[in-house]
């Protein structure tokens, strides 16, 4: 047998844009979220897993920083990343941001990174918005973790609700009509917008009911992930569908 060596013609297309996304071992939202926020845009994406195990309480989400340059480094290994979005809300908090910039450094030196907490926040600045209404699916001791650090950052927490669930199965199998129930019961006339924390819960999904009903903004864990990617890629093209930030993406102003 003979086999013929085949050149490889050159299609002479660029190359697309590529983000990273970690999520916990125990996530079954963030990557669907991703992919269905970007499903009708060039950019693409690539996911590993951190370690994790429930409950979704402190003390673990802690831990998921000491993974975390692992998990990272798993990420197209050798291939071009772009931009490393680290998709847990409360573990970025738990583990702090700073931790959290060093793990994924130290894997991906030079390379952008966002995490959800952090790009809420650079939303919210973004929309204009200081007074918020917050919907968790937290236990309490996360609920105030993650309070302070919204106010640490300059936000005034008006309205805070939360679910009260200790497992990210639990999370993920709250359905967006409940969400959008929620939402709307915790948004007021002293609210600017909406914050649905947490990455494993489908916020995305209730984004455009929930604009419609409230009459605000709503941002989202995994929503303003996919904001600060793209604004971190200069894309630079709306997203439809999923709320005001994502209608108009545009490079991130400076903190």
């Amino acid at each position: 047998m003979v086999v013929r060596h085949l050149p490889i013609e050159e299609a002479g297309q660029a190359e697309l844009p590529r983000i990273g996304v970690v999520v916990l071992a125990t996530d079954q939202v963030s990557e669907v979220a991703f992919a269905e926020m970007l499903r009708d845009h060039p950019v693409s994406m690539v996911v590993s897993r951190v370690a994790f195990e429930n409950p979704v309480v402190m003390a673990n989400l802690s831990r998921l920083v000491d993974d975390l340059t692992r998990a990272t480094a798993l990420l197209l290994p050798d291939g071009r990343i772009d931009v490393v979005a680290f998709s847990c809300t409360s573990g970025t908090v738990a583990g702090g941001v700073d931790a959290v910039a060093r793990a994924i450094r130290a894997a991906r030196p030079g390379v952008a990174f966002t995490t959800p907490i952090t790009a809420a926040v650079a939303a919210f600045r973004r929309l204009g918005a200081r007074r918020i209404a917050v919907l968790t699916p937290y236990v309490d001791e996360v609920n105030h973790a993650i309070n302070g650090f919204l106010t640490a950052a300059g936000l005034e927490v008006v309205e805070f609700g939360s679910f009260h669930l200790r497992t990210e199965q639990e999370i993920a199998s709250v359905p967006p009509e409940a969400i959008i129930a929620a939402g709307r019961s915790i948004t007021g006339p002293d609210a600017d917008a909406l914050f649905i924390s947490c990455t494993g819960l489908q916020g995305h999904r209730a984004i455009a009911r929930l604009e419609a009903l409230t009459g605000k903004p709503v941002v989202t864990s995994n929503q303003a992930q996919v904001w600060e990617s793209l604004s971190l890629l200069d894309y630079g093209r709306p997203v439809h569908g999923y709320g005001r930030l994502l209608e108009s993406v545009a490079p991130v102003p400076a903190a």
